[in-house]
């Protein structure tokens, strides 16, 4: 399931300068390609395996065990990401209205919730090429008909303390190339990192106290840790659906909380992950 995308072909040409004692330009050729877009989605308990493997890059699984026999993925940053995917898009939903992106990977994630809404997630893709089909797209063999998770269902926790959060939002940025070419070809020959990859994000909270606000003053590292567990149970057994997000080393960087009018004072609280 998702709510909306935008990955499209972007398609230039190649005019010339020279002067030929005219004002029209008559002479031209194709320029470079380049694909990408972003893909939207409500993050479900299930379904959501490949997309966050190919964000960050490396998976250890464990399983089946327990009730249920239900499998744990350990999704960790790697220095290099997976090969790329091929996303199918049926914009049509019958023949003639099929796209594939080739050789997509993932330049950014960004996740987001607050009260009375659920975990969203934004891929933004870089990819390789853009190919049209006549062909009836791909019929799903299974598709998530469980609820998306929600903010009911999630917990913050900083330094083990349970922090009353109003919002939160995360953002993994891989900061690839986006116009690695290469001469004798219109494509992109390849997506690699251009630097370090940026982990980001931000808490919005209620001030009552100077506890959170003084780890920012004080310049204190500080494990933060998101976890969401769903009433959806996994297959017969009392094991729920269990989505955990971990930032063992992140610094605060700012801001002050500042009174804004007669309503309850929140704030931001934005903060780098270093680990």
């Amino acid at each position: 399931p998702f709510l909306n995308e935008s990955l499209a072909l972007e398609r230039n040409i190649v005019t010339t300068d020279s002067i030929r004692g005219t004002t029209a330009r008559s002479i031209w050729r194709e320029g470079a390609e380049r694909v990408g877009g972003d893909l939207n989605v409500e993050v479900q308990p299930v379904g959501m395996y490949t997309l966050f493997k190919h964000t960050l890059g490396r998976v250890a699984t464990a399983g089946p065990s327990g009730t249920g026999n239900h499998y744990v993925h350990d999704i960790y940053p790697s220095g290099s990401l997976p090969e790329g995917l091929r996303l199918e898009i049926g914009r049509s939903g019958v023949a003639g209205g099929t796209f594939n992106y080739r050789g997509c990977k993932v330049n950014q994630l960004a996740l987001n919730c607050s009260v009375g809404e659920p975990l969203t997630a934004t891929f933004s893709f870089l990819g390789k090429d853009e190919v049209t089909s006549q062909a009836d797209p791909t019929t799903a063999s299974s598709i998530s008909s469980l609820n998306p998770l929600t903010f009911d269902e999630g917990v913050i926790t900083v330094d083990g303390t349970t922090q009353e959060v109003a919002g939160f939002s995360l953002t993994i940025n891989n900061n690839l190339i986006e116009d690695k070419g290469a001469l004798g070809s219109r494509y992109r020959v390849a997506i690699p990192r251009s630097g370090f990859r940026d982990v980001t994000g931000n808490l919005n909270l209620e001030f009552d106290d100077l506890g959170m606000y003084n780890k920012y003053t004080g310049g204190t590292e500080t494990a933060l840790k998101l976890k969401f567990t769903s009433d959806d149970l996994i297959g017969v057994g009392s094991q729920a659906h269990v989505l955990e997000i971990d930032c063992p080393r992140i610094v605060f960087t700012g801001t002050t909380p500042a009174v804004s009018g007669p309503d309850l004072i929140y704030h931001d609280m934005p903060f780098v992950a270093l680990y």
